[in-house]
């Protein structure tokens, strides 16, 4: 039995890497049914994909995990999750200190984020995210996978790489977005 439909809203930050990434998974939840709408107050469950890459990046993903985490309180919102590369690179620190998110995945590890996001009721019993981080990134999304385009159709971002295999002492891109 499939999970019922549910009304997503969904927050892309960072590079266009990560836009790409919002894309697939936007793309695989309106495949199995979801909705996506306008404002977070209308949502059931929150998406929100993150940068870890600078300082500036990491504080606008925490701020933006914070703002929409209130949503559970305020508004329609019964599930916050969030992925991407704050959370590839630091899991354990942003459970510990946002335990209002229900589930954390990595920077590659959305495969499953239709299922992840019709799995709603009930309270959670466990005061901790549910935590799904690949200690190294490895999906690659392919033609096949479904892709909603958010930006104008006649341009649009396509990943000819992923990761990095260059062991650079000032770069985080491998630990980010695997080899």
């Amino acid at each position: 039995r499939s999970p019922a439909p549910r009304k997503v809203y969904f927050v892309s930050l960072g590079c266009p890497k990560n836009r790409v990434d919002s894309e697939v998974m936007l793309g695989a939840m309106d495949q199995a049914g979801h909705r996506l709408v306008d404002a977070p107050d209308q949502a059931e469950v929150i998406v929100v994909n993150t940068c870890g890459f600078i300082d500036a990046a990491k504080e606008e993903s925490i701020d933006t995990i914070l703002e929409m985490a209130q949503y559970k309180s305020e508004g329609a919102c019964q599930k916050l999750v969030v992925t991407g590369c704050l959370t590839q690179r630091y899991p354990d620190q942003v459970a510990r200190e946002i335990p209002e998110i229900d589930h954390i995945l990595g920077s590659a590890d959305y495969g499953d984020i239709a299922r992840i996001v019709g799995e709603v009721g009930g309270r959670r019993t466990k005061k901790l995210p549910v935590v799904e981080v690949s200690e190294t990134p490895s999906y690659l999304y392919d033609h096949t996978a479904p892709r909603v385009v958010t930006g104008p159709r006649f341009s649009v971002y396509v990943k000819i790489a992923e990761g990095c295999d260059r062991p650079c002492a000032f770069c985080i891109i491998p630990k980010l977005r695997g080899p």
